[in-house]
């Protein structure tokens, strides 16, 4: 009598292998259609950056066109445009940097050091943003006219540092508390500094912190429109005002409004990009946390 091959429990066995299977696959569809559903606009938007000016707002909406670059191309013939890019990436970047030097020294401070009031001047630093910006603009705006900063890159810069200074300041005062201080001890036990052992030692650990705030900074600095809109008139715009400036009274300019956003996107695509390379090497670094 032939004796069977097939081990007791293999069928068990199979069919917890094919449920793991059906919600591994599950799990793949959902987030593939998540996906979709996050990336069309920008889909969209590129779609229509690349249409020509009468075919861009066509409804139905024409799926399949003949792709132009002739927007960007006008874009680029554009002093103004190409002027107020260029605001936008100095100001920008150089807000990123002036904000960290402030940001990441002051919340080192506040989590290492027994600061007198210390939950009082983290509120007060926090206070900064609770504010809707449409409520202190006006006395920016004095207070640029009194100062000679009005319309000038330098106010700007400041104008988003203090956007941005917050938020830093607390992130990174929450990454510091995370990093034994026993890392420093050892440190100024080989013979370090103070000022050593937080350049060698803490800034190495804190480094998903810092792009991660950088990368939130830069973002946020680079959509803001309100303040460039009352705070500029010509020599310091941002790229924000002038991709409003294509919504008209009467019309949009809908393919040119495409260009320019999309042109507006590309250095935040950049900058994530270039970033991501240290922040996954900082996240491999590893950070201990405090128990």
């Amino acid at each position: 009598m032939a004796t069977s091959d097939v081990e007791p429990g293999s069928s068990q066995r199979l069919d917890k292998d094919t449920q793991e299977t059906l919600v591994t696959v599950a799990r793949h569809a959902v987030l593939l259609g998540w996906s979709v559903v996050v990336l069309f606009p920008l889909y969209w938007l590129a779609s229509m950056s690349l249409k020509p000016p009468g075919q861009a707002n066509s409804l139905p909406p024409d799926w399949v066109f003949l792709p132009t670059v002739y927007n960007y191309i006008q874009l680029a013939q554009n002093g103004e445009f190409v002027a107020a890019f260029a605001n936008s990436v100095v100001m920008v970047g150089a807000s990123v940097v002036l904000v960290l030097l402030i940001g990441v020294p002051a919340a080192y401070v506040l989590s290492r050091y027994d600061i007198p009031m210390e939950r009082d001047v983290l509120v007060w630093i926090l206070s900064s943003r609770m504010l809707p910006p449409i409520a202190v603009v006006i006395p920016f705006f004095v207070i640029f006219q009194q100062l000679n900063l009005f319309d000038t890159r330098i106010g700007m810069v400041l104008m988003y540092v203090s956007i941005n200074l917050s938020l830093v300041v607390w992130v990174m005062k929450a990454f510091f508390d995370g990093i034994p201080e026993t890392l420093e001890e050892a440190a100024r036990v080989d013979g370090a500094t103070q000022f050593q052992g937080f350049m060698k030692v803490v800034l190495p650990a804190a480094k998903p912190g810092i792009f991660s705030v950088a990368i939130i900074s830069f973002i946020f600095a680079w959509i803001e429109l309100l303040f460039g809109l009352v705070l500029t008139s010509f020599n310091a715009v941002p790229v924000t005002l002038f991709v409003y400036s294509f919504i008209g009274s009467r019309s949009i300019e809908w393919s040119m409004l495409a260009a320019a956003s999309t042109a507006m996107i590309v250095p935040v695509v950049v900058f994530l990009i270039a970033v991501n390379k240290y922040l996954a090497a900082g996240l491999s670094f590893g950070v201990v946390i405090k128990e």
